[in-house]
């Protein structure tokens, strides 16, 4: 097709065409009619799916256009989707976070997180079996460590992962010398796997998001006590692109910031996060992580 030919209304025409067809969220200034969420997979995903129905309703009725959830395979699908616009708004870790502002060369926009996330925390925990005791130094775990087995969860996950590595070097423990065999990974099922494997003797122990911890069931956590807790990081975080539009971004910060356990509907979605509440999310807070990525440590290991 020549295109020389062809009169440029006719062209302009045809391109919007192409872009309709494409699917996905225009960006800037064409109006936005879905917005397609998703969260990373940090827990069983059919889990995740009931859990999230209550929230897309509710974000429904809060911004009058359609909301569809997404499942992301896993972290890195999550935060690629936000940026090649097959996702809107995603529930991210900290890591994550900060990759997709990487990703997007800085075009998102951190909405909100729970007032939790910014004084959030690891738990080591340890097969029951072991008799080990809780520490108050990592260092304190080095001999146990060396000498059985230990898992993380996915690479790219904040808290079962990257800030775990990142104190186990702070206190001296290279995980891949001074673990004995080295660190495994658990590659599906999020924190409930690590907390699962660790529970039936699979793996010695492991390390994962503490909120999954405290709502395991009580038999569970006999199996698995906790035997060290991280100092406090900053962790999850919703995260639009900037392709939704001002107006839309900030009806969603008003719509999770709202949220009052007081209100039966709103109780839901607030148990879908294991929230009590949530506050305007600060970019700023999220410096550490960004810090942490950038360590030499950090940064080898996430290749």
């Amino acid at each position: 097709m020549n295109l020389r030919r062809i009169p440029l209304s006719i062209v302009i025409g045809l391109l919007s065409l192409i872009v309709v067809a494409c699917g996905g969220n225009g960006g800037g200034g064409g109006e936005v009619t879905k917005l397609r969420f998703s969260g990373i997979p940090d827990q069983d995903k059919q889990k995740l799916i009931s859990q999230y129905s209550v929230v897309t309703d509710y974000l429904e009725k809060q911004l009058g256009i359609d909301v569809e959830f997404v499942v992301a395979t896993d972290y890195t699908a999550a935060v690629t989707s936000l940026a090649s616009n097959k996702l809107d708004l995603v529930w991210l870790g900290g890591v994550t976070s900060v990759q997709a502002e990487q990703r997007t060369d800085g075009d998102v926009t951190f909405v909100t997180c729970r007032d939790s996330d910014l004084q959030f925390k690891s738990y080591f925990i340890a097969n029951q079996s072991l008799g080990l005791s809780k520490v108050s130094k990592l260092e304190d775990l080095k001999t146990a460590l060396a000498e059985h087995s230990f898992t993380f969860g996915s690479k790219n996950s904040t808290s079962g992962h990257i800030m775990p590595r990142f104190f186990l070097t702070q206190a001296g423990i290279t995980p891949e010398t001074d673990i004995d065999g080295g660190p495994k990974y658990q590659l599906r099922g999020g924190h409930s796997a690590t907390l699962d494997a660790v529970a039936s003797g699979s793996v010695d122990l492991g390390a994962l998001n503490y909120k999954v911890w405290e709502q395991a069931d009580s038999a569970k956590k006999t199996q698995a006590p906790v035997v060290y807790e991280t100092p406090p990081y900053v962790d999850y975080c919703m995260v639009a692109h900037n392709r939704l539009g001002s107006e839309i971004i900030s009806k969603v910060a008003d719509a999770f910031t709202s949220l009052d356990a007081s209100n039966p509907e709103h109780a839901k979605v607030l148990e879908a996060f294991a929230a009590e509440k949530f506050v305007k999310a600060n970019p700023a807070d999220w410096d550490g992580i960004r810090d942490v990525l950038a360590t030499p440590a950090v940064k080898e290991a996430m290749k």
